[in-house]
């Protein structure tokens, strides 16, 4: 039996994978989401697959069906799903009602419950729709399409081996693209709301999550563009619309919200934190590592002061500030994040 040690900071306690705290729903969201995931529905699915356990993560949709015998795995960052079967009593019959719901899984990832083998929702226009086609090239959006191809799927592509039978299947060529415009008119709805441009809004959104609305990282940020509820989502809440609180994890799985949220916080950073950056490209460069990083590291590369950073960066070239954050930076990551944005935001630059 798994144990799960929350912490001081969570609940307070040990807990065991048949219990569950008597004040379970008056918990932080994040609190229930560490205890749902890391603890009885990973126990659920480990008596299955063992080493082999997958969850969901920023680039990557896992959910499992038919009692945790049966795995959804969806690769936006690579464009690929795989649907498996392992254990169960009706093998060939449990994947082939997998393949039909993961081609329908609705657009809305709130009808998704990740962390339970619950069917998944079937209403809605799927968000698959423009990644996958089926064999006759055709997307893939009512029953009786899905239907079919699961059934030539079975025929054409069904392997077996070591107790498992599963299904490949390919996204389009140009699946970021397509990912990229299935939520081009929210991004431009947000974009034009908050003054932002669209082209940084994709570029944050395919390095964030690839397109994925489901994503979830190991730090907690959910969504399309990785918004962190209780630092970015409180900002926003509390400066932009003029609420207190911070958004839900359902709140921010609802692509429309995550989207405008992430569009209002990339305006706090410019109106508010990196207001005194003078240069619209160096306050973007900023913004960019700022979004991944935050505003104290973004200053740290340059100074030991925000007021010396400040005069530093508007003293710099516009490549110079580039330059310094890729080099400098403290974090690793965020110097890539902004090499990787900025090569991305290109690509999106002529979209109309």
């Amino acid at each position: 039996m798994r144990w799960l040690c929350i912490g001081m900071l969570l609940i307070g306690s040990c807990l065991r994978a048949a219990e569950l705290p008597e004040n379970f729903e008056q918990l932080d969201e994040d609190v229930q989401a560490v205890i749902l995931e890391y603890l009885f529905f990973s126990e659920q699915a480990d008596q299955v697959w063992g080493e082999d356990f997958a969850a969901s993560d920023r680039y990557r949709m896992v959910k499992y069906l038919d009692n945790y015998h049966t795995r959804v795995m969806i690769d936006f960052a690579a464009g690929r799903i795989r649907i498996e079967q392992r254990g169960g009593e009706q093998p060939v019959q449990a994947l082939r009602q997998a393949i039909v719901a993961t081609l329908l899984t609705p657009a809305d990832p709130n009808q998704v419950d990740l962390y339970t083998a619950t069917d998944m929702g079937l209403t809605g226009k799927p968000f698959l729709a423009g990644r996958v086609t089926d064999y006759d090239g055709k997307d893939i959006l009512f029953p009786w399409r899905a239907n079919r191809f699961a059934d030539e799927l079975m025929q054409r592509a069904l392997k077996r081996g070591q107790g498992r039978y599963w299904v490949d299947i390919p996204m389009v060529s140009n699946y970021l693209h397509a990912g990229a415009r299935q939520y081009w008119p929210l991004v431009q709805a947000a974009a034009q709301k908050y003054q932002v441009s669209s082209a940084l809004m994709l570029a944050i959104m395919e390095t964030e999550s690839s397109f994925n609305p489901m994503a979830v990282s190991p730090v907690r940020a959910y969504g399309l563009m990785q918004i962190m509820r209780k630092t970015a989502g409180r900002d926003v809440f509390e400066r932009v619309y003029r609420r207190s609180g911070m958004p839900s994890r359902r709140y921010l799985f609802n692509p429309a919200n995550n989207i405008d949220v992430g569009a209002a916080y990339l305006s706090i950073l410019r109106d508010i934190y990196l207001k005194d950056i003078r240069g619209w490209r160096k306050r973007q460069y900023s913004m960019i590592a700022s979004y991944n990083g935050g505003a104290g590291n973004l200053f740290k590369t340059f100074a030991s002061s925000r007021k010396r950073a400040i005069a530093r960066i508007n003293a710099m070239s516009d490549q110079q500030v580039y330059n310094t954050i890729v080099r400098h930076h403290p974090a690793a990551e965020t110097r890539r994040y902004l090499q990787k944005v900025t090569q991305k935001q290109q690509k999106y630059s002529a979209w109309k």
